[in-house]
């Protein structure tokens, strides 16, 4: 089976602690890394821990509503409440929860994608 090929994930096992907990993707605002841990954050702004890379769980989301907004950061479309021009064309997203000390910043190259990906999702 091609990765392209595989069913993409509905759900997600987080930590919270020892107790893992089952969040439905639907429920997943936004996923980061902040000082080498993942973190998955929920609609209520609740962040649990996660085990496995960005990288890994952006081939396993559904392209449609999960964007990679850097580095650092994916975004779930359905938690976007805005996104404001910066210095050099880079775009500040702004999400519908809220996560401390955290901000998304999307490149000036990746800016047109995500501009694209927001308006045909």
């Amino acid at each position: 089976m091609k990765i392209t090929d595989r069913k993409k994930k509905t759900r997600l096992i987080v930590k919270n602690g020892h107790q893992n907990i089952v969040l439905t993707v639907s429920d997943v605002a936004m996923i980061y890394i902040k000082e080498r841990s993942v973190f998955v954050v929920a609609h209520d702004s609740k962040k649990y821990q996660f085990s496995k890379s960005l990288t890994d769980i952006e081939q396993e989301l559904d392209a449609d509503l999960f964007f990679r907004a850097n580095r650092h950061t994916i975004v779930n479309i359905n938690f976007i409440k805005a996104f404001t021009a910066c210095e050099c064309n880079k775009l500040k997203v702004d999400m519908k929860i809220h996560v401390p000390d955290t901000e998304i910043i999307i490149s000036q190259e990746t800016a047109p994608l995500f501009k694209t990906w927001l308006s045909e999702s």
